[in-house]
């Protein structure tokens, strides 16, 4: 099994299947993609779903609406809901920000427009060599799971950064995870660096731009 970060909130996976998690990625993926697993509906986290000519989308049934008006043909659409199993993959809820009232007020404060919409959020964990748990862009999630590797949102937000950054290492703790694969640290005017995981949490904080192979669920080098 090998993983990678692409950039925004996408992460490809390479073992018993071949996935990609919310496709708006900053770099291409590999060819032959058999599934894409979206969190939520917001642009940075499906944006770039049309683009990957193969795979069945697995999302909310809502999700599956907006990533058909998005150009991906209605037979690639699988509408799946938390407790599902579709291959190597469980479906989880989910806990990412997507319509609360607080988050559009300051979403709307800061870029003076309203968010786009999100749907229903998921979680997915990717039972493989290494268990790996994506969380989409949730701060918080009490999911009772015990991942290899957790894909860890990390950014500076625009109002309240030192607690929020507090809360998402407190989840990392929570979870356990011996590996943290930094997500979401990109986006324009929100970065951060991956850097400050490092100093507040004992998990071993993956490079993400290159492939990570795991077996036995222990990261293995390749000569």
């Amino acid at each position: 099994m090998k993983v990678r970060f692409l950039g925004h909130s996408c992460v490809e996976i390479i073992g018993k299947s071949h996935i990609l998690i919310d496709p708006d990625f900053t770099r291409m993926p590999e060819s032959g993609v058999e599934y894409i697993c979206i969190s939520h509906a917001h642009k940075d986290h499906i944006g770039r779903v049309s683009e990957v000519p193969t795979g069945i989308v697995l999302a909310s049934p809502d999700v599956c609406r907006i990533a058909e008006q998005l150009g991906v043909p209605h037979t690639r659409l699988r509408p799946v809901i938390p407790g599902e199993q579709v291959s190597n993959i469980s479906i989880l809820p989910g806990y990412s920000m997507v319509d609360q009232p607080v988050y559009a007020f300051f979403y709307f404060l800061f870029r003076r427009r309203r968010p786009d919409i999100g749907g229903t959020p998921l979680s997915f964990l990717i039972q493989d060599e290494a268990d790996l748990l994506h969380i989409g862009d949730a701060h918080e999630a009490p999911l009772m799971v015990r991942p290899d590797i957790l894909c860890l949102p990390w950014r500076t937000t625009p109002f309240g950064s030192k607690r929020y950054k507090s809360t998402v290492i407190r989840t990392a703790k929570q979870f356990d995870a011996p590996y943290i694969l930094p997500i979401h640290f990109d986006l324009p005017g929100t970065e951060a660096s991956p850097l400050e995981i490092r100093e507040r949490i004992s998990a071993t904080v993956l490079n993400g731009e290159n492939w990570h192979s795991f077996h036995n669920k222990k990261e293995v080098l390749i000569n």
